[in-house]
């Protein structure tokens, strides 16, 4: 009778361990989903008298021979800065105190994986390379000056996955110029 008690301590304890550790997890999981909500950008690392930002129509000097890919980069990246931080779009460059400067430099869509049997693609990849530059127009310094390459495969012969995956190349893009805007250089 004496084994059977001990055995049944031994399992209690286990139980009771396994039941504080799934607790633990339990409690953990909710408390990092619940504190990743409240993560958001900051323009702290701006220098504070920067409040409004002109971004005129991207440059493109890509070839890319899509009408209106430059148009597409501008207004998202005009939709990013809106949504997604505290500056001001100001239309009129003159009255801005700084300006987002963006010139596409280079667009492919090539293969980027190949059929082991045909040989053949059966995927290619969007990539979409911008060069920005970043000017406080108050103190007449440039901030940053840097290239940015958004990519993003599909499917070959979808039209649709096509086009989605050009948006997706700019989205990507948009976020990682913003990124870096937001994010400064001890400047």
């Amino acid at each position: 009778m004496i084994f059977s008690d001990e055995l049944s301590l031994s399992i209690f304890k286990i139980f009771t361990m396994i039941s504080k550790t799934r607790l633990f997890l339990l409690f953990f999981f909710f408390l990092m989903a619940t504190l990743s909500g409240c993560y958001s950008f900051s323009e702290g690392s701006l220098p504070s008298h920067i409040k409004t930002i002109a971004i005129p129509v991207f440059g493109d000097e890509s070839s890319s021979g899509i009408g209106q890919l430059r148009e597409q980069l501008t207004t998202k990246m005009v939709d990013h800065v809106q949504s997604q931080s505290s500056l001001v779009i100001e239309q009129d460059r003159r009255l801005a105190n700084s300006v987002m400067e963006a010139v596409i430099k280079s667009y492919s869509d090539e293969p980027s994986q190949v059929s082991s049997t045909t040989e053949r693609a059966t995927q290619n990849r969007i990539s979409i390379t911008i060069s920005v530059t970043y000017k406080d127009l108050v103190t007449k310094k440039t901030l940053f000056t840097q290239s940015f390459t958004g990519i993003s495969d599909y499917a070959i012969g979808d039209f649709t996955a096509q086009q989605e995956s050009i948006e997706e190349a700019i989205d990507q893009v948009s976020d990682d110029i913003l990124n870096r805007l937001l994010a400064g250089a001890g400047w």
